[in-house]
């Protein structure tokens, strides 16, 4: 997208500086009308009509150089495109010059380059002060504007010629009328007022502009400031909470071995009674004590990993999803003779959790469809989940890792989660997506060596 903008904005620069060059011959009627008039003004003794054409002079000047100037910085800015470059201001003068005698080749106008370097001194200066932002074509054309009616009124300054200003054809004849009629003491004035008027309220547009932009970015920094202590404050608050619920999870401990033992000392009694039914009953609940057990040593110890089918994984994970009132179907397709993983179940359960809870999101009140594949490939497996939801925009694919990150108004910790999980079972995850088409997640993991160690605490009553 950016390179196509540059190429338009070159484009259009092109299209404006060679208007600005042929528009002398276009408007050719314009300069006949004022030199036509300036014998009239001569014959007539009107000084009236000497300031209008002065005034035409003006408004041909400013018309001009306005396409070649704003043409010129739209060229430029297309291929360099940071404020404040050397190599650019270079460029830009460079080529502004070059422009400037064609120009003065073309038409043989006489007009005097050293108020062509003038011009680009004042726009090389205000640029500094505007940044580059969504504004920035729209203030440079008004400061241009007000810069090119103070050069154009400066040329018409009598007194100023003998610093070879204002030496054009038109401008030279208007200076010498004015010296017939009024000892130029008309455009002296006049001239010199309007050249000072117009400078002045450049610089203090600039100056504007240039305040203006420090309290955007001071805003724009205060913005960014609340927004870290807002994540750092959300991060604590996610912190807190994890601590509580870690402490809580370890507290359920204490009851579940006080049954595990109870248990254990009922089954003791009924030791030779054969009461068949009690014992399995109490094998059963002992079972499930167990189980309860690990669950809760996998949530307090990340690292603890086990061997477990994928077929069964993804049976616990879809077994807890949500979908009532949802127009949305899960298809779920397993290559044959899968192996084993070693994972975190009750973590990486989680993380997968994630990702299908965010795919129901993205698809809505739609009607929608979430596959998950998974197949091997060499030494390792791959989870890929596929939903044919709204998608992600593509600024924000690179920052949905990220801590805090939401555009759910959530906690913004879910997909951070996922990544942090699949990392550390030794994985890769990988999104891409197309907005308005579908997102997939392809997760990659390591499978289970028989015979390999399958976990790192052994202990899983810690």
């Amino acid at each position: 997208m950016k390179k196509n903008d540059n190429h338009t904005s070159i484009m259009i620069g092109i299209i404006l500086v060679i208007i600005g060059i042929l528009l002398p011959t276009i408007v050719e009627g314009w300069s006949t009308y004022m030199i036509e008039n300036l014998e009239g003004s001569t014959l007539l003794m009107d000084s009236g009509k000497l300031v209008i054409i002065s005034i035409l002079y003006v408004m041909k000047y400013c018309i001009i150089f306005f396409f070649i100037l704003f043409g010129g910085i739209l060229i430029i800015y297309g291929n360099f495109s940071r404020n404040g470059n050397l190599l650019w201001q270079f460029l830009y003068a460079m080529l502004m010059l070059l422009i400037f005698f064609i120009y003065n080749y073309l038409h043989k106008e006489g007009f005097s380059y050293i108020s062509h370097l003038l011009t680009l001194a004042f726009l090389l200066f205000v640029q500094h002060f505007i940044p580059r932002r969504k504004n920035f074509y729209i203030i440079y054309s008004i400061l241009l504007t007000f810069i090119l009616l103070a050069v154009a009124w400066m040329q018409l300054i009598p007194w100023l010629s003998k610093f070879g200003i204002g030496t054009d054809d038109i401008a030279t004849s208007i200076k010498i009328i004015d010296q017939y009629l009024n000892d130029n003491y008309l455009l002296n004035t006049l001239a010199s007022l309007f050249f000072i008027l117009f400078l002045i309220i450049s610089v203090i547009l600039t100056f504007l502009v240039y305040l203006l932009n420090k309290r955007i970015i001071a805003m724009e920094k205060i913005q960014e400031n609340e927004m870290e202590l807002k994540a750092t404050r959300m991060a604590l608050v996610e912190s807190k909470v994890h601590e509580e619920i870690n402490s809580l999870v370890h507290d359920l401990k204490t009851p579940l071995s006080t049954l595990e033992g109870l248990s254990s000392l009922i089954k003791l009694r009924l030791k030779g009674r054969g009461e068949s039914s009690i014992k399995e009953y109490l094998d059963r609940m002992g079972s499930a004590i167990q189980k309860m057990n690990d669950m809760i040593s996998e949530i307090l110890y990340e690292n603890i990993k086990q061997p477990i089918s994928i077929k069964e994984l993804l049976e616990y994970v879809t077994s807890h999803l949500i979908l009532s009132e949802k127009n949305i179907e899960i298809i779920v397709k397993l290559e044959d003779y899968l192996p084993l993983i070693c994972v975190n179940k009750i973590r990486f359960s989680r993380a997968i959790s994630n990702i299908l809870e965010n795919a129901i999101s993205s698809i809505g009140e739609s009607e929608g469809t979430i596959r998950v594949s998974v197949r091997r490939l060499n030494h390792q497996v791959v989870f890929e989940i596929m939903d044919n939801g709204r998608g992600i925009e593509t600024s924000h694919i690179h920052s949905i890792w990220e801590e805090g990150f939401s555009t759910r108004n959530s906690s913004g910790i879910g997909l951070s989660f996922v990544k942090s999980v699949v990392e550390n079972h030794h994985g890769t995850i990988r999104v891409s997506s197309v907005p308005g088409s579908h997102t997939q997640m392809n997760i990659t993991l390591p499978i289970h060596e028989e015979g390999g160690e399958t976990y790192e605490y052994n202990d899983l009553s810690r």
